[in-house]
């Protein structure tokens, strides 16, 4: 027998109603902007609010749930009616997100999420808390994994904590990441695709373009050269300083109360300062590990534990917004190395750091890595060279000739570097590839939870004998390997890939 049908908060429809806002604000702003000169132009314009508030108080109204004895049912729809039946044992976790109106509010978005990953199985937008609450609680009842229940707006799940982060901590983090030039771009990207917007960005910066120009002059001719320089550096550390100050803000936002805990066979997250996310995934779902260190990362002497879920696209970009997001992505934004393996050590207990056998790659490696970016540093030689033969470029030969010189060292030190660094290790069942010059990454994955295996090789592969060894995951892709190792030698590559293959068949 079935528990009773639940429906949403009365409130539902006006977060229905944003969310569909969103997705006619444009047509409406065009109706508002051209329209202005009509008669009665304001009623034709609040027509289609009127139909999307109508609309969405019914989408409210018809959509409930009841909790049964094995599966979760779920009804939607106002014409075309959709029912969902979700199976308690594909059901791996329920997510919340809260925005500050939701807190201000006292309810919640959930989502449950299945094991097919991807899009959630159902979207509850919005539950009391204490409906969530039951939700969750009923759903652990019925031996379904989920978090521990929400006893305030900002509570973090009752369960041992692995991981936290204190201010000084998202200081750090803010300081080591470059999301401030990543949202610069991003805006400076919407500007010029804007008319209007990019017309008044040019309004402002002209003068000031202008005036540079007429103060470089002056200097330039006043044979202050120097002044020039250091105005040139100063203005460059300024523009450095201002991007680190709002990655700073941008982490404070989004990592604020960032709390990793245990519960059973899950782990769970809660993060984010307007916006409060909660998610978790069972670590038997946990199929990939990435520890990146980026150069200042190794300066602050920290790094970042990535992790994908069985079904989630662990390929796509990392989001680099203010909101975090619903997906279980990160074990630690940032942590000491110490800190992320043991963590590690939580989700893989076989994994002994210490007594991993790193072995190098092929000794073919550097010239590959040579070739690799030769194809594209020579082209682009060649171009300079024939535009200064044939267009009388202001670039001497001399020069060109040091610029190709301090290329191709610059080339050959860090193929040498990249080759030095990269090397692979197996204990038991885990494989561990590493890699990178300026940002080391080491990738970590079970044999046993890997989907299938491929050798890959190019004619220059195959020219220095060295192959390509590419593993997926549970929900991988083409694009987004989840195991990508180069340059292993062919008799060492096919060893590798006979070893994996028989995890994965053991497995099965």
């Amino acid at each position: 027998m079935s528990e009773q049908r639940k429906h949403l908060h009365p409130l539902s429809s006006i977060f229905l109603l944003g969310s569909a806002l969103r997705q006619i604000a444009l047509p409406l702003g065009a109706m508002l902007f051209f329209g202005r000169d009509a008669n009665n132009w304001e009623a034709w314009a609040a027509l289609p609010v009127l139909g999307v508030g109508a609309w969405t108080v019914l989408r409210a109204r018809f959509f409930h749930y009841e909790v049964g004895e094995s599966e979760l049912l779920v009804r939607e729809g106002v014409i075309d009616r959709a029912q969902k039946h979700i199976p308690f044992t594909r059901i791996q976790g329920v997510s919340q997100r809260r925005i500050l109106l939701h807190r201000l509010l006292g309810v919640t978005e959930v989502r449950i999420e299945s094991a097919a990953g991807g899009k959630p199985e159902a979207v509850m937008k919005v539950l009391s808390l204490p409906a969530a609450a039951e939700l969750e609680a009923l759903l652990r009842d019925k031996k379904c994994a989920a978090p521990a229940t929400l006893s305030g707006p900002t509570a973090a799940p009752a369960s041992s904590v692995l991981h936290a982060l204190p201010a000084s901590e998202i200081l750090r983090l803010g300081l080591v990441s470059n999301r401030g030039m990543i949202m610069v771009g991003v805006a400076f990207g919407l500007v010029m695709q804007n008319d209007t917007l990019r017309f008044n960005f040019g309004k402002l910066v002209r003068p000031l373009v202008r005036w540079t120009g007429r103060l470089m002059q002056t200097q330039v001719e006043s044979g202050n050269a120097w002044i020039l320089a250091a105005g040139a550096a100063l203005g460059l550390l300024g523009m450095l300083l201002l991007l680190r100050l709002l990655s700073v803000l941008l982490a404070f936002f989004r990592y604020h109360g960032f709390t990793l805990a245990r519960d059973g066979e899950r782990l769970l997250a809660q993060q984010g300062l307007l916006t409060v996310v909660r998610n978790g995934a069972r670590l038997p779902r946990l199929q990939r590990w990435e520890l990146e260190e980026t150069w200042l990362h190794r300066r602050f002497g920290r790094c970042r534990l990535a992790v994908s879920v069985a079904g989630s696209r662990h390929g796509q970009e990392h989001a680099h917004g203010a909101s975090p997001d619903t997906g279980f992505e990160e074990l630690a934004p940032i942590a000491t190395p110490a800190q992320a393996q043991a963590l590690l050590r939580v989700c893989i207990p076989a994994l002994d750091w210490d007594r991993l056998n790193w072995r190098a790659l092929h000794p073919a490696t550097v010239k590959r890595r040579l070739f690799g970016q030769a194809r594209w540093v020579v082209p682009a030689l060649l171009a300079c060279a024939l535009a200064d033969a044939f267009y009388a470029w202001p670039l001497p030969w001399p020069a060109l000739v040091a610029i190709a010189a301090l290329l191709a060292l610059a080339m050959l030190w860090h193929a040498r570097a990249w080759a030095r660094f990269g090397a692979i290790a197996e204990t038991g069942d885990v494989l561990l590839y590493r890699s990178g010059v300026w940002t080391r990454r080491t990738i970590v994955v079970v044999g046993a939870r890997l989907q299938n295996l491929r050798l890959y090789s190019s004619p220059l592969d195959r020219s220095l004998g060295i192959v390509h060894l590419q593993a997926d995951t549970q929900g991988g892709s083409r694009n987004h390997r989840a195991l990508d190792v180069p340059c292993l030698g062919r008799g060492a590559a096919d060893t590798l890939r006979a070893s994996l293959w028989q995890r994965i068949q053991g497995a099965v």
